[in-house]
Parts: structure tokens; sequence; C-alpha cells
């Protein structure tokens, strides 16, 4: 058995493996008679058909299986003993074409393209600086969020004619050009909606003052903001079903909604802080304050490690083998990819590799490793954003702990909270390596920071 490694550049290199009889021989001999013991053939016994049928009708398959795995092992045997790092799996050479003559020849040849892993060091000092925002919560912020738990913990009642921040309930119908009921279409379909919440400003308009029963034909698109998940609920149609409905539709007002906004005494204090928490209005303004300044103190941190990950990007330019990538992919994720779209898609793939060579790169230099406590850590903070997202802000702990435990039995879930867990810590050693140069902000100039930040990417 003969390997040869033939570097073409510093990103790409073929690798053959010579293959003789005396390599495979003995493999194939043996996995023909665990084929005869188990074979189910019509006239013999089990475990008794003819060695010369079993080689007749398996032979060239066991064989091709055992010459691509005796030199896929020889191939990983030679980069691991050779400490050559590679990325993704090899595929068979486009340029050197494999020997595998099964009808004349007892000798092999099989040969592969690899894509070599860059070299780079890791490049992130006490001189890299990083603009951190300190968010200062003012005295009408809170008074913005005691406003806001007003209307939240306040009661709907019905009213008889509809203002911006009312909630209009309707049933739609699509309708032809001569404003006719479609047949077969969308009929009576109940949908709500907010005045405020319209960005046409003409549309908007018709909306207020209306009473119940009242009707009018609009665009559905326009009334949802061309939002396609919007348009999708509301009207109970799948998303690829859109682009086939009317815009036009007959609005009938049912019903109209207005929430009055509650009085801010102790018991909306207990409801929105827990009984006994704050005593007085005072109290309860400080206790908003305080979780402000917590929520706040988070989304800067978010935006922390979003600019530190720009920094690593910056810090760490190296090239990727992207013809092979590209073969790769195409080769390895069929469903996603083709010629047509390959080119495309291709950048946010090289993205995310390059992210996880650098994030690797520093994991080695820091000999940062994660442990199952780790995942666990990342797995529970993980859900309590999902639970969060659905509206669930404070949910029991063991609750979201099972929750958490069954993921945890899935492998691919496991990976998952592994990649998270990894960041953080590498994200925090990172934190404690760069410099930072403070910038106190309100909230607005926060937001208006990140928009500009935005923009530019």
């Amino acid at each position: 058995m003969e390997v040869n490694f033939n570097k073409i550049d510093e990103l790409n290199a073929t690798l053959t493996v010579a293959l003789a009889k005396d390599d495979y021989a003995s493999a194939v001999e043996k996995e023909i008679k665990k084929v005869q013991r188990e074979a189910v053939l019509k006239g013999f016994r089990v475990g008794h058909a003819p060695i010369g049928m079993i080689k007749s009708m398996y032979g060239k398959s066991i064989l091709v299986d055992e010459i691509n795995k005796l030199a896929g092992q020889k191939l990983y045997d030679y980069l691991k003993e050779n400490n050559i790092d590679i990325i993704a799996q090899p595929l068979p050479s486009a340029d050197f074409k494999s020997d595998i003559d099964l009808e004349n020849k007892q000798d092999f040849t099989l040969a592969f393209d690899i894509g070599l892993a860059p070299q780079f060091e890791f490049n992130i000092t006490e001189k890299d600086e990083l603009e951190r925002f300190v968010i200062e919560i003012e005295d009408s912020e809170v008074e913005k969020e005691v406003e806001s738990l007003t209307v939240r913990f306040g009661e709907m009642a019905d009213v008889e004619i509809s203002e911006e921040k009312d909630i209009i309930y309707a049933e739609v119908s699509e309708i032809d050009e001569n404003n006719s009921v479609i047949e077969g279409g969308l009929i009576n379909k109940t949908i709500s909606f907010t005045p405020e919440l319209i960005q046409a400003e003409d549309l908007k308009a018709k909306m207020l003052g209306l009473k119940k029963e009242d009707e009018m034909d609009v665009n559905i698109f326009t009334l949802l903001n061309n939002n396609d998940t919007v348009i999708s609920s509301s009207l109970g149609i799948d998303k690829n079903a859109i682009a086939n409905i009317s815009n036009n539709f007959k609005l009938k007002v049912t019903n109209i909604s207005r929430r009055t906004p509650a009085t801010v005494n102790q018991e909306l204090i207990d409801k929105v802080m827990g009984e006994g928490v704050c005593s007085s209005i005072e109290d309860f303004k400080t206790k908003i304050k305080e979780n402000l300044d917590i929520y706040y103190k988070s989304e800067s941190g978010q935006h922390l490690d979003h600019m530190i990950g720009h920094l690593l990007t910056e810090k760490h330019a190296f090239n990727l083998p992207d013809a092979f990538l590209k073969r790769w992919l195409l080769n390895t994720k069929e469903a996603n990819y083709s010629v047509e779209t390959i080119d495309e898609k291709y950048d946010s793939e090289a993205k995310v590799l390059r992210d996880i060579l650098i994030r690797e790169k520093a994991a080695v230099k820091f000999d940062i490793k994660v442990e199952m406590d780790d995942i666990q850590e990342a797995s529970i903070g993980y859900t309590l954003s999902v639970f969060r997202n659905y509206g669930m802000q404070n949910p029991e702990f063991e609750f979201v702990k099972k929750f958490s435990d069954d993921n945890l039995k899935k492998r691919d879930y496991v990976e998952q909270m592994n990649d998270i867990a990894l960041k953080k810590k590498i994200y925090d050693k990172i934190k404690e390596i760069v410099s930072y140069k403070d910038k106190k902000v309100t909230i607005e100039q926060f937001y208006e920071s990140l928009k500009e930040h935005n923009h530019q990417h």
C-alpha cells in the first residue's frame, strides 16, 4: 500500500492511495464468508449456499466496499500522522482519475481532492479597543414604562367608534374587479388590526371613525403592510398561496375594542411586581428603573458581542479553498445548492466557516474546553430565550429545565449548545484582553447608533 500527497497550493492538495491485492484480499474474503453464513437463498439452508455462488452474486459489491473503506481509513491515518488539517471531507479528485478496473486488474489507485485549512495566528491583543455603551436610564424612560404598563394591564371594552389605538375586528371576503365575491375564494375570514400600525396613511385615515357593521373595499396587502407572515396567519393560508389571491377584499366591521389604561395604584403595582415587592409608587418606579437598567445592560452586552464578532473577522483575514468547498457543498447538500445558486449562497457558508476556524484557533490558544456543565447552562439560557419569544416572561425553572433536559437527549441539539457555550467562553476571554472606550448614551442614542451601524453593514 502506498499513499502519495501532492500539495497543489497552500489551500489545495491531492492524495492518492494505491492498493495491492494483499492489502484488501483477506478483508474481502472475511466479508464474503460472513455473507455466506447469513445468506437466505432458495434451495439452500441458511449458511450452506456455495461460496462460488456468493462470490458471483456479491463479490464485486463487497470488493468495492472494502476498497473504499480501506482507502478512506489510510487517507485519514496519513492526514493524522502528518498533522495535516483539512476542511470538509475529501472528494473524489476532479483532475486525477482513480484507477479501479475490477474486470482486468487487482491493483487499484484512488485519488482524492483535499481542502487544506488556512494557516493563521490568533491576533487579538490589549491594543484592540472596543466602544462600549453605558446606557443611562432617564426619568422620562421610567415614565414611559409606567404608561406602557398601565396600557398592558388595562381592561378591554367594546366601543362604538374606532380610534387610532383600537383593535378593529372584521370579516373579509375576496372580490373580483366587479366587486363580486369570488366563488371558491376566501370568504368571511375573521381578521383583526389596529389603525395605528397601518403604514399607508390614506388607508389609516379611513379606519378612524368606523362603526360596527360598516363596510368598505380594501387592498388586503396594504391593510396588512405587505407582510407575508401577517397575511398568511390572518387569512389562514400558506405563504406560497399569497401570490394567487386577489388584492381586493370586502371588509365588514364586526367589533371595535379599546383598552382603558389602568390606574397607577397598589393593585397595579402588585399585579406587575408581585405582592409585597413595592409598597409605594416611588418604590415601584425605582424597581422599574432597576429592571430597565438590567435589560439595557444586556442589550449593550449583546452589541458588544456583535462588535467582538466584527473585530475577530477584521483581525483574521485569510483565504479558503473556495472552488473545493463549492464542489463539496454541491456534492453533500444537493437539496440546498445547485450549480445555478452556489455562487450566490456560498458567501454565507464561507462566513460561518471562517467564524468556526477563528473560534477553534482561539480555543487552542487559550486552552478553552467546553464541559457538560457549560452545555447545560447554554441550554437553559437558550430555552429561556425561546419561551420569552413566545411571551412566557417568567416560566417556572423546573419546567424550563425539563424542556432543556429533554432536548439535550438529541445529538444535534447538544452540538448546537456546545457551539453556543464555546462561543461564550471565547468571547468572555476576549473581553478580558481588549481595551474599552466607554460611551454614555441615552436609550434613544443607543438605538440610533445601532441603526447607523446596521445601515453601514
